[in-house]
């Protein structure tokens, strides 16, 4: 295959880690990004041994463990003190692990090779429209504005993708009721280090909190990431700092050792999330990927781990045969993974954020003995992991611990 001219639309993690394969690959790329400057949303994220492989192959893998923090498992209890979940990594494999690490530490690990390599950013270009003719694609703005012609155009707009929506490729993508506050707090103490803590009230409360290491803001370790589930309306109704940190105590009260006083209380950011539903991601030659091509809700983490796995494929595909072959090969190799996670998140989700409070009770009585027993431990973690196809395939881990890419 010879060199081929590609647009990448969105400068996150799908949109940076694909070009960064594409351009190694010796094609041409530009990202095209909405925003005047590409920034991270979000506050932490949770890397498996599917992601951390993909990080590894692009030279990235050192880097993100100097300024991540180590997950060892997930802890999860009722605000009584149940256990609901005890997972924990080593029981898969003795060297296997999570990254908990800063979305904009992330980011910066992709944007610096990006900025490095011969790849084109053009800032400030919202792509309204993908028009085709032919083989050719022309991205242009909600103005007129074209951005060129490509040989392909690929789409890493997120979740909320506003090319899918204009898409005639058939898809469902509704809002999830239940959204999430977020932000980041200082734990010189260490008090949650090495572990995804989660605490649960039947299905009306689930917060969390996961060591990130660095914050990018200021170079300080021990950081984590403090996130709350709630309903979009009672997001909405913006408690004020002082009320969200005195319901925070009272569900959680170990919270006491990681949030700071009222008066110096930081805002909370909020984040929606969609179940992504799209039968087919290509139409001729352009392809969605990542978020905007399978998006789910929050409940397993596998977001980036699913985008840079898409990215990883996308460019292995595209190093042999035509371009068509290759899209379709892509297409192949990622339906099942992809489509394994979004019905494992669809189903999980409504036991711990839905007003089907029965489910909690249920969860609390069944989920703590099915870590306990081997077959459904296994399933479990390996689903953590990042490396289930299916309820009945799971990939290899090497020794390494990470997820065995092909070559």
């Amino acid at each position: 295959m010879g060199e081929l001219r590609i647009a990448v639309i969105g400068c996150g993690v799908a949109g940076q880690a694909s070009a960064l394969f594409l351009s190694r690959l010796g094609h041409k790329v530009t990202i095209l990004e909405r925003f005047a400057q590409p920034a991270p949303v979000g506050a932490g994220l949770l890397l498996q041994p599917s992601g951390l492989a993909v990080l590894k192959r692009l030279g990235l893998y050192e880097d993100a463990i100097k300024a991540g923090a180590p997950v060892g498992g997930i802890d999860g209890r009722t605000v009584g003190g149940r256990r609901v979940l005890d997972l924990v990594y080593r029981d898969l494999h003795p060297t296997c692990g999570g990254l908990g690490i800063h979305r904009a530490s992330l980011f910066d690990l992709l944007h610096r090779p990006v900025q490095a390599a011969p790849i084109e950013l053009i800032c400030n270009a919202p792509v309204a429209a993908l028009e085709q003719d032919g083989n050719a694609v022309t991205p242009k703005g909600a103005d007129g504005i074209s951005y060129g012609a490509f040989d392909l155009a690929i789409v890493c707009d997120g979740a909320h993708s506003a090319l899918r929506q204009n898409s005639t490729l058939r898809h469902r993508a509704p809002v999830y009721p239940w959204a999430c506050l977020w932000g980041v707090f200082h734990d010189p103490q260490r008090r949650f280090a090495g572990v995804l803590s989660q605490r649960f009230a039947s299905t009306q409360v689930m917060i969390g909190v996961l060591p990130v290491g660095i914050n990018p803001a200021d170079g300080s370790g021990d950081w984590v990431t403090l996130f709350w589930s709630l309903r979009q309306r009672e997001i909405a109704a913006a408690p004020s700092r002082a009320a969200l940190r005195e319901t925070l105590l009272r569900t959680w009260p170990a919270l006491g050792d990681l949030l700071p006083a009222a008066d110096a209380m930081p805002a909370m950011a909020a984040a929606t999330y969609r179940d992504v539903f799209m039968p087919r991601w290509r139409q001729r030659r352009v392809l969605f990927i990542g978020d905007a091509a399978h998006g789910t809700s929050p409940q397993l983490g596998q977001g980036a781990n699913l985008a840079l796995l898409d990215a990883f494929h996308l460019s292995r595909s595209l190093a042999t045969g035509d371009v068509d072959q290759a899209l379709d090969g892509f297409a192949a190799a990622r339906r099942g993974q992809t489509a394994f996670y979004r019905l494992a998140s669809r189903f999980l989700t409504p036991f711990y954020q839905s007003d089907f409070i029965a489910l909690g009770s249920l969860r609390d009585l069944a989920f703590g003995t099915a870590c306990r027993f081997p077959p459904s431990r296994e399933l479990m973690l390996s689903t953590l992991a990042g490396i289930r196809r299916s309820v009945f395939r799971c990939e290899a881990l090497n020794a390494d611990g990470l997820l065995r890419l092909p070559a």
